[in-house]
């Protein structure tokens, strides 16, 4: 995700918190500070405890954390049995509606969908389960206000990771139900058909949940359009993968590679781009790429320095490639997760080819319309 701050990384994958994240950190802080309140014998909430406001907000935070750092077991969960399976996690982003394990790559087929889906509300309903008869424990022989605020806590973890594991499971994507319920049909069904009839349960659930939303909680709207639009982009995703199922990157890779030099003026790059069309250019220094620069990239400089700015002061060094027989689905995969224009195509060390963005997705498009699909545009 965008605009997203890297914290560290657990099993190889980086954990990212999103800058929404940082808004509802506070909420949860307020409400588990400030309400106090039983739900089916749990006790939820520091709102009644004999202390002052600081003291609240304090323990609501501490229980904010403790909460999403359960929301982040469950999605290293997922991630764990995904990589097994083959997938490729770019990471784990923590963002206003909780978590989410961002798929880079996807093998054909969703190998172990719905093992991977499953894992991660087992997880936080096995959280809960355990955690449940500390906090009854805890409640009933526990005195004093340190009980109290333990038993509380623990209360709410176990409340809250169980909600977690139920929430999960409803039969919509982007939800791990969806993809739970996705699997089973595609048993009996295509792949293809059986994300289209899982995609229009996910958004008939979304509707029903806006308009029940619309009467009684504004957050089931926004819930509701999260699940809406997450289920028309897994669609999107399928078709697309089905589109280009079978087209490698050599098949559509530009051979002849228009390159630069590292000490090539910024002006004359920008007259190189007028006259051939591109955006974006390999730097390459004797037969090694150093580099990629990009019209973005030479945007930063003012048209007084383009003369005594070169190349190498702005390209990027960071170098995302792919190979001849790269999937292309793989590819526009890449493409779509790291936000780039165009990927270098590598045998080694030699650059035998540049695919562009523009290039998979024409080939996505004439595929689709020879399957007789519509794919919107990544």
């Amino acid at each position: 995700m965008r605009s997203s701050l890297r914290l560290g990384s657990a099993l190889g994958v980086p954990i990212k918190i999103h800058v929404t994240f940082l808004i509802i950190l506070p909420i949860f802080a307020l409400a588990f500070g400030f309400t106090a309140t039983e739900i089916l014998g749990f006790r939820i909430g520091f709102g009644d405890l004999p202390v002052g406001w600081v003291e609240k907000l304090l323990l609501g935070t501490v229980a904010a954390i403790l909460f999403f750092g359960a929301v982040l077991v469950h999605e290293l969960a997922h991630s764990y049995v995904a990589m097994r399976n083959g997938y490729t996690i770019s990471g784990i982003t923590l963002f206003i509606f909780g978590g989410v394990s961002e798929i880079e790559k996807q093998p054909p087929q969703a190998p172990g969908e719905a093992l991977m889906a499953f894992v991660g509300p087992a997880t936080s309903f096995v959280i809960g389960l355990i955690l449940l008869p500390f906090w009854v424990l805890i409640l009933d022989d526990v005195t004093g206000l340190g009980g109290v605020i333990l038993g509380t806590t623990v209360s709410m973890m176990s409340f809250y990771n169980i909600l977690l594991a139920g929430f999960n499971i409803i039969p919509a994507f982007p939800m791990d139900g969806g993809r739970v319920f996705r699997s089973l049909l595609a048993r009996r069904m295509g792949f293809m058909k059986a994300t289209r009839t899982a995609v229009a349960v996910g958004k008939g659930i979304a509707v029903i949940m806006a308009v029940v939303g619309f009467f009684y909680n504004f957050w089931l709207i926004l819930i509701a359009l999260f699940i809406y639009v997450g289920a028309r982009e897994e669609e999107r995703s399928t078709m697309v993968s089905m589109a280009l199922e079978g087209v490698t990157v050599e098949s559509i890779m530009t051979r002849e590679v228009s390159t630069v030099p590292p000490n090539m003026p910024v002006r004359e790059l920008l007259d190189k781009m007028m006259a051939e069309k591109h955006q974006g250019y390999p730097v390459v220094s004797g037969d090694r790429v150093v580099g990629v620069v990009t019209l973005q990239d030479i945007q930063r400089v003012p048209q007084a320095n383009q003369w005594n700015t070169t190349v190498e002061q702005v390209m990027s060094r960071e170098l995302v490639t792919v190979q001849p027989s790269t999937p292309a689905a793989d590819a526009i995969q890449t493409v779509a997760a790291r936000q780039i224009g165009r990927l270098l195509v590598m045998e080694g060390d030699r650059l035998v080819g540049i695919v562009s963005r523009s290039d998979l997705i024409r080939t996505m498009e004439i595929r689709a319309m020879e399957r007789g699909d519509a794919v919107g545009r990544t």
